[in-house]
């Protein structure tokens, strides 16, 4: 009962934290509205005390960029690294992921979760994300909620010794100084509702990260009639910052056949379109996933919402089927950091269908310039 309680007040401060509104005496947005300036004087102390260094940031012996963003959820933040990881290994670079590990149920100090050849951990252990990032085969991937710790553990333990770290989610984490800060909004909701956490999504004010921010990356930019009006109203707190826009591209990562014998699956989306779909998903965003899918012409029938992070059971699995089943769908669609946690053992009841997402640079030499030259310093 007190669980459940629990829930429908946390749902609801989700809920507000992702609108615009005007707190009324006594309400829950004027309580959180409240709880949001306590968060954002502790946010402003902090940052004062590693300003005036009474707190002192820790250097690593390489090259650390950081890859975060000011406002909670999905920005495309993995994606991102994920692309940053390649970057560097194309610029002849031997990069390495550290990650926090949100959400793992790691109890090491830190966890090598991929060392390059071989994956040490499960997504439960090491969190979505960085066990997503692993599977990926890229570059080895480190957790640790001490990054500076981690990133140590990582340039004395690989062979060959690691001679750049990617952040994931590390805008945040001023304790490790870092030479490159790249800061990520999403191009339609840029600041959310400009309030502070819980009344907002915002995780510092963007005057207090404007000294700190190196580079800002837009991400999901429409393709065409581009309105720049919330991308300008971002910019005035980042003045010659230079700025880059990216369109998120989704593609097919895995198709899980149905029937061993069937023809083989097509591996373009848009050979989707008129085809019937369930989805599911577990992401602070779940209707991004679904928009676009339907900017595919794909008909979804049902999409199955879950929690940012959650841990797929077997009752899940037989839902997702049976809805499946009852709607007659085509297909299956899921998400790459959904799609590392679906249990091999499952009998499906349709073909399914893991989408993962590619960032795509407006002018990837322009940025790749950009990050050459950050180096060379």
């Amino acid at each position: 009962m007190f669980k459940q309680w629990l829930n429908r007040i946390k749902d609801r401060v989700t809920q507000i934290s992702g609108q615009d509104y005007v707190p009324v005496l006594f309400s829950l947005e004027w309580v959180l509205t409240g709880i949001s300036r306590l968060y954002g004087l502790g946010v402003g102390v902090r940052l004062w005390l590693y300003q005036k260094k009474i707190l002192r940031q820790r250097a690593l012996p390489c090259f650390v960029v950081s890859i975060g963003n000011i406002v909670a959820g999905g920005t495309g933040k993995t994606p991102m690294t994920l692309y940053t990881a390649e970057l560097l290994k194309k610029i002849g670079k031997k990069p390495v992921v550290v990650s926090r590990g949100y959400g793992g149920s790691y109890k090491e100090d830190s966890l090598m979760v991929f060392d390059g050849c071989h994956v040490f951990s499960t997504p439960d252990e090491s969190g979505d994300e960085p066990f997503m990032i692993a599977d990926r085969r890229l570059c080895p991937v480190v957790v640790g909620k001490n990054r500076f710790r981690a990133g140590m553990r990582a340039l004395d333990s690989l062979d060959p010794r690691p001679e750049a770290i990617v952040l994931d989610d590390g805008f945040q984490h001023i304790k490790l100084k870092r030479d490159l800060d790249i800061l990520l909004f999403d191009f339609s909701h840029p600041l959310g509702n400009t309030r502070l956490l819980p009344a907002g999504r915002l995780r510092e004010r963007p005057r207090s990260s404007g000294k700190r921010a190196d580079a800002l990356v837009f991400t999901r930019c429409p393709e065409e009639d581009m309105n720049r009006t919330q991308m300008e109203a971002v910019l005035r707190f980042y003045p010659d910052r230079p700025f880059f826009r990216t369109v998120h591209q989704p593609y097919i990562v895995r198709w899980m056949k149905k029937e061993k014998k069937s023809p083989d699956p097509e591996s373009d989306l848009a050979a989707l379109k008129g085809k019937t779909a369930v989805l599911f998903s577990g992401l602070a965003d779940n209707r991004a996933f679904y928009a676009s899918m339907a900017e595919y012409g794909i008909n979804i029938l049902y999409h199955l919402e879950f929690k940012d992070h959650h841990r797929y059971k077997t009752a899940d699995f037989l839902r997702i089927n049976s809805t499946a089943a009852e709607k007659k769908a085509d297909l299956i669609l899921t998400t790459e950091k959904d799609g590392v946690k679906i249990d091999k053992t499952v009998e499906w009841a349709a073909d399914v269908l893991v989408i993962g997402i590619r960032i795509r640079f407006e002018d990837p030499e322009k940025f790749e310039d950009f990050l050459v030259s950050k180096m060379e310093k």
